[in-house]
């Protein structure tokens, strides 16, 4: 009967959740997202369910190279496509665009359904449905998971929580049938999350964090088979699935090396000291020589990370101060409100339970971990206002780099030195790393912040039931249950109380808050009828944003898109078209990338070149009643006899000499 009951609140948390997060559904109109990205995985999947697979090479985007395909990460838009197949067998008139739109929080609601049910086992049902209703009102994890945003967040968060999770119940069972059956889960989960996204590694350096805890506080190297099947289960799976990883290129160029090196080289490590523990002298050392492994490994990671720092300075440092990279906020970095308004007090309290837990710790050791880890967030939190007084954003990130190094060596200090080991202690790590990782990313690109939300609600939780338990020993009181009652009124209290954030008050904003895209009907409009106008042949040149719009809304080519395939080329768009010094040049560069039309819209700047006067090169086309004062214009373009291509723009890097 009480397995039942919490069943019931466990399934009703996350109800709450996947209701909040569909709030915004019924306000779209049909097939239209909120955002671009979703555009473009709709239409992935779109392709799929009509011819099987992906082309190698999509020839309707960046004209005239088009847009390799085998360097990208699909497997989303395959689950979409798949998933609509198998729904549709059952129930007909469901369309693809239908599971599109709610699969991002169907995605949701399945992570968080394993994180509830995972400390329901580990922490009893008062700590796991405290974690859940945080995690399911906090505004930072809702923007990016409600019906209608439909990119790969949700569903590569749901991946990273099923891969850290049933790897962390590996090393908890006692059954090696299930070890081997918990290790395979998590090992698949990773080449599925390695088949989605570029960025999860970072879940996969969860696990090998929790690994190198496990390296630094053994005596021996028991159980390095099942790590040996763990790492079997996706590298060389992905490497020989995914020319990605086989031969990357472009954004893919060292994909290999932050997902399939560090898993193999951890392995190295574990072989190599498990083969110089049969020496009586190393066998007498065997955590030093651990430590002394992992320096070397760390030292030489930071050397390789050195030498490839050219190869992202060469194509990303000249285009920091381009329109792009201006435009793009989910790319700036965040400041102290902004952490506020998106998680509230939680983030303070989340923050300051990560200390709480790691000063608890048997031993003092703990309290080793808390100076640096102050100094970490103080980096985070205030990193405008460091910027000020430090006087550059580079001594700021100095810092940070600085802080972050502490804290790393501070850990392996204390897991050389550990004696005794803590309760939970592989959960409690695991949730340290994803904190640490996710908001060092965080920090310079706000995007990956709905990542966070986890961890924070994680220590938030711990804070929270240590408050209800000391009030309760405090007035004496010994009902059991009113711990459970004094928990739930300071969750409300943190919901709901303006003075500690209120995170609650916005949750049904931050599920509301994103608009369908194109964001003016006057635009979306725009889209189809160039739809019902145009021969879908044509290629029409427009900012960088609206190139999954057209070619899914209008059903034409495009030569630049927000996938940022070459982002040297959106800059060439910039400086070719919009801050042109002649004519020619817009002509040449337009007949160089093959364009038929080209389009302005209101994301295009107010003193672009085509804004002033054009020659008859340019034909309006549309809205012709009121061309000269609309906000959107698009012409058709009749290239000159002595209009030539020029292959200066289908440069895809500046030269060094930029």
């Amino acid at each position: 009967m009480k397995s039942c009951i919490n069943g019931i609140v466990l399934v009703s948390i996350m109800c709450i959740a996947f209701l909040i997060r569909i709030q915004g559904a019924s306000t779209l109109p049909d097939e239209m997202f909120t955002g671009a990205d979703p555009y473009h995985y709709y239409r992935l999947a779109e392709i799929i369910s009509d011819e099987g697979s992906v082309p190698a090479r999509d020839m309707n985007r960046w004209l005239p190279l088009g847009r390799d395909l085998r360097q990208t990460l699909n497997l989303y838009p395959y689950m979409l496509a798949y998933t609509h197949k198998v729904i549709s067998f059952v129930f007909k008139n469901v369309t693809l665009y239908q599971v599109s739109l709610y699969v991002p929080a169907i995605c949701f609601i399945i992570g968080l359904g394993v994180l509830c049910m995972f400390l329901y086992h580990r922490r009893g049902i008062l700590f796991a449905s405290s974690v859940g209703i945080l995690l399911a009102t906090l505004p930072g994890s809702i923007d990016r998971s409600t019906a209608g945003f439909s990119d790969r967040d949700s569903w590569c968060l749901m991946l990273g929580i099923i891969a850290v999770i049933t790897y962390l119940v590996s090393l908890q069972t006692h059954s090696r049938r299930n070890c081997l059956l918990w290790t395979l889960a998590s090992g698949f989960t990773c080449f599925l999350g390695g088949h989605s996204w570029e960025g999860f590694g970072i879940f996969i350096s969860i696990i090998l964090f929790v690994e190198i805890w496990r390296f630094l506080t053994s005596e021996t190297e028991k159980h390095i088979g099942i790590y040996l099947l763990w790492t079997a289960a996706f590298v060389p799976t992905l490497y020989f699935t995914s020319i990605a990883y086989r031969a990357g290129v472009g954004m893919a160029t060292h994909l290999y090396a932050f997902i399939l090196i560090p898993p193999l080289v951890l392995l190295i490590l574990r072989v190599l000291r498990h083969l110089l523990l049969k020496i009586e002298n190393f066998r007498l050392h065997a955590r030093a020589l651990a430590a002394g492994l992992t320096l070397t490994a760390i030292a030489f990671t930071l050397i390789f990370l050195f030498k490839i720092s050219d190869t992202f300075a060469i194509t990303t440092v000249p285009l920091s101060q381009s329109r792009l990279m201006q435009s793009v906020v989910e790319l700036q970095s965040a400041h102290f409100n902004y952490w506020l308004t998106r998680y509230g007090s939680v983030f303070l309290i989340g923050s300051f339970g990560l200390f709480f837990i790691t000063a608890k710790w048997k031993e003092k050791q703990g309290e080793l971990f808390v100076l640096p880890i102050v100094l970490f967030m103080i980096t985070i939190l205030f990193q405008d206002k460091l910027d000020t007084l430090l006087g550059s954003s580079q001594n700021s990130a100095m810092l940070f780099f600085g802080s972050s190094c502490l804290c790393l060596l501070t850990f392996l200090f204390i897991a050389c030195t550990r004696k005794n080991a803590i309760k939970d202690e592989y959960v409690v790590i695991a949730f340290i790393a994803w904190f640490f990782f996710w908001i060092a990313l965080a920090r310079g690109a706000r995007r990956y912040d709905f990542f966070i939300g986890i961890p924070l609600a994680y220590f938030a939780t711990e804070i929270v039931i240590a408050i209800a338990h000391h009030i309760r020993k405090t007035v004496k009181w010994k009902q059991p249950a009113l711990r459970s009652v004094l928990t739930f009124l300071l969750l409300v209290i943190i919901l709901f109380f303006k003075p500690l954030g209120g995170h609650g008050l916005r949750s049904l904003d931050a599920a509301t808050g994103r608009v369908a895209f194109p964001e003016d009907a006057f635009t979306t409009n725009s889209l189809k009828w160039i739809k019902y106008n145009l021969k879908s042949d044509a290629v029409v040149a427009a900012d960088w944003s609206y190139g999954s719009t057209l070619n899914v809304i209008a059903e034409v080519k495009t030569i630049v898109d927000q996938d940022h395939y070459i982002p040297y080329w959106i800059h060439l768009y910039d400086n070719y078209i919009h801050n042109a010094k002649t004519e020619r040049e817009v002509l040449e560069f337009l007949k160089t990338h093959e364009a038929t039309h080209i389009l302005l819209t209101k994301r295009d700047p107010k003193n672009s070149f085509l804004r002033g006067q054009l020659s008859g090169a340019f034909l309006p086309v549309y809205p012709k009643n009121i061309f000269a004062d609309s906000s959107i214009k698009l012409w058709k373009i009749q290239y000159p006899p002595d209009i030539k291509k020029d292959p200066r723009y289908l440069e895809t890097e500046p030269s060094k000499e930029y």
